[in-house]
């Protein structure tokens, strides 16, 4: 037996020990990576359970191209309107057969329509159109139920100093914002009286805005292109700054629980850089991503997306081809793309009362009402109820003496 050297010895040790410890570590490194795996599939798996992917109605009454569709926060009525100049209110939109409950019909295309938060009334905004400028500039507030016009604001004929830029309601349902290129803020009543007026310069103009659920909080999108927070409480009016847009950003969206406000930015062909939804987190103040959509060669297309699920996982965008695609909002993974449209299809909506719920509206004239497999299958026993009472409604009555 040869002697042994101690120097030796100890370099073997080290030298095994060395060995051991980087096994060990690439095992867990390997069990990490396979937990991790795991976590992102389930995961995956998970919000594919949350994507609207079961077309259960399509509504085809629009005569032209159809561009916003919006549910009532009660979900008793969705709202659509397009290129044919009207506004069609749905009901019974969970049931086998929606119907049209009112119509309303104008001489322009509609910019934008709002619901008001006790779904009791809706504002039609109509901007400025350099293509005909005969077309009235008019903000018009209307009642659902009795289908009258409450009271219009018109450049025109000067019950409004400017061109309104876009309407938000107050959750009090009381109270409407608007904001002009000028630089004001007015706050209506539903009587139609001016309550208060704000003048922040044409810094702060307001492009877009949209309410925060159940706060006196406004996300605006500012004609420099700035996401701003209006806030309009007892102290008074107070600006916060989320941060600067590209110069493409064409529209600004909030979530319904409050959480995210998204911004639609077109894209740039210069840059080849293909459209974004650019996302912010409302509660840290902080962006949080961007997800890429499908490039616009279309400069006056929009697209307007919405959150879905009972957390608003699931950020979905419409595209130019068609397409609805579904993100998760966390990690920005693709989840899910729809493909029912034929043609441009710009916007989404989801509902707060059915979070298993959305809608979705085309240049093919079509809306398609979508739901979850799990909400499909719970609406499948009302289904079943709501046609036996429609068969025993449409069932002649029989006479013993006469017959049928």
């Amino acid at each position: 037996m040869l002697p042994s050297c101690s120097y030796c010895s100890s370099i073997r040790s080290n030298s095994i020990s060395s060995v051991m410890e980087e096994t060990h570590s690439s095992q867990v490194r390997e069990r990490n990576n396979s937990t991790s795996l795991s976590y992102e599939n389930q995961r995956r798996d998970a919000l594919r359970e949350l994507v609207p992917n079961v077309v259960r109605q399509r509504l085809t009454f629009h005569l032209d191209e159809c561009w916003f569709v919006h549910f009532s926060p009660s979900a008793q009525y969705l709202a659509s309107a397009g290129l044919d100049f009207s506004v069609i209110l749905w009901q019974d939109v969970m049931t086998p057969e929606p119907s049209i409950y009112r119509t309303f019909n104008f001489n322009r295309s509609i910019s934008h329509i709002s619901w008001s938060p006790d779904s009791k009334y809706l504002a039609v905004n109509f901007q400025y159109d350099p293509n005909h400028n005969d077309f009235i500039c008019e903000l018009m507030v209307v009642e659902v139920e009795s289908g009258e016009t409450l009271f219009s604001r018109s450049l025109q004929d000067k019950t409004c100093q400017s061109i309104v830029s876009d309407v938000a309601w107050f959750p009090d349902s009381q109270r409407i914002l608007y904001t002009d290129d000028y630089g004001k803020f007015c706050v209506w009543n539903l009587k139609g009286d001016l309550i208060q007026e704000y003048a922040v310069g044409k810094a702060h103009a307001g492009k877009f805005l949209r309410n925060i659920p159940e706060t006196d909080n406004f996300v605006v999108l500012t004609v420099g292109l700035v996401v701003d927070i209006h806030s309009f409480g007892e102290t008074g009016h107070t600006i916060r700054s989320l941060g600067a847009q590209s110069q493409h950003a064409t529209n600004v969206n909030v979530s319904q629980q409050g959480r995210y406000a998204v911004v639609t930015v077109m894209d740039d062909m210069q840059m080849h850089r293909p459209a974004q939804m650019v996302v912010y987190d409302l509660n840290a103040m902080t962006y949080l991503r961007s997800f890429e959509a499908e490039t616009l060669v279309n400069t006056d297309f929009i697209i307007m997306p919405t959150f879905i699920g009972p957390h608003e996982e699931l950020l979905c965008a419409g595209s130019e081809t068609g397409k609805l695609h579904l993100w998760d909002v966390e990690t920005g993974d693709l989840i899910s793309v729809l493909d029912e449209h034929s043609k441009h299809s710009g916007c989404m909506a989801s509902s707060l009362v059915y979070p298993g719920l959305m809608a979705s509206c085309s240049d093919d004239n079509h809306i398609i009402i979508w739901v979850t497999k799990d909400l499909q299958r719970e609406l499948q026993e009302l289904d079943e109820k709501w046609l036996e009472k429609r068969r025993q409604l449409a069932r002649p009555a029989f006479d013993i003496k006469k017959g049928w």
